[in-house]
């Protein structure tokens, strides 16, 4: 039923949306990054205040591309433990970008056990040791780490001897050629990816050989921004015959 209408002023009709189907308004609040609807959503009317205590509103929580200087790191902290704590543990899929610490990783993991995707962006503040509470994120699928300095070769082997269901891997650091371990790491735990990108990684053949052997289930391989001194033929030929989506290195030299 389309919602009645009513005149302004200057005899402009506007929809009265307190009187859209429930299901239907609560669509519209989930395109909502989680910072909108906290602040500014469920705030309107006790209609949305109330659509908004409903733990399935909150099974993704994004707090990414968000203006910092408007609220503070402190409040956007806040702010995603209050959607955590809102989700009663239902939350799937959670994206977070720079706010990311130690104490609200240890937070999070501690409450939400059904992840399945994980998105961490320039999230500097978590250290190499919290990144351990990965072995509480068991049903993860998809996990995007870009520009976390703390995580190590160490860190990527824990996530895939504690996420055996993974299948997605975005991996990114600032383009550094010395970093040469996270392949081995990634083929040696993660044999059930479907997709892998890398970028700022150093990448050789040998490395390339490992994944290929270690991810038979690979349909996905991007590493146009790794780093890479040398790419047999031989071996980017076969990486175009097995793999269907394959980029191979742009950086060589």
């Amino acid at each position: 039923m389309a919602p009645s209408v009513k005149k302004a002023k200057g005899g402009i009709t506007k929809p009265n949306w307190l009187e859209l189907p429930i299901d239907l308004t609560k669509n519209i609040l989930e395109r909502l990054d989680t910072v909108q609807i906290v602040t500014s959503a469920r705030n309107v009317c006790p209609l949305w205040w109330n659509i908004c205590k409903d733990p399935l509103m909150w099974r993704t929580i994004r707090i990414d591309n968000i203006h910092y200087t408007l609220f503070g790191y402190g409040c956007l902290e806040k702010i995603c433990r209050l959607a955590v704590d809102l989700s009663c543990g239902q939350v799937e899929d959670i994206n977070i970008d720079v706010i990311g610490t130690d104490a609200l990783f240890k937070y999070i993991a501690h409450r939400e056990t059904h992840l399945r995707r994980l998105r961490l962006c320039f999230c500097g503040q978590i250290s190499s040791k919290r990144l351990s509470e990965f072995v509480k994120f068991s049903l993860l699928e998809e996990i995007e780490i870009l520009y976390c300095k703390n995580m190590s070769k160490d860190n990527l082997e824990l996530i895939g001897r504690c996420c055996p269901l993974l299948k997605s891997l975005n991996f990114g650091r600032m383009l550094d050629c010395a970093f040469v371990n996270e392949p081995f790491a990634i083929a040696k735990t993660m044999t059930r990816l479907s997709h892998l990108e890398l970028f700022g990684v150093s990448i050789d053949d040998v490395g390339l050989f490992a994944i290929l052997d270690g991810c038979p289930l690979l349909h996905s391989l991007d590493l146009e921004g790794c780093c890479c001194e040398y790419l047999s033929p031989s071996l980017e030929k076969r990486c175009h015959g097995k793999i269907r989506d394959f980029r191979p290195p742009k950086y060589r030299g």
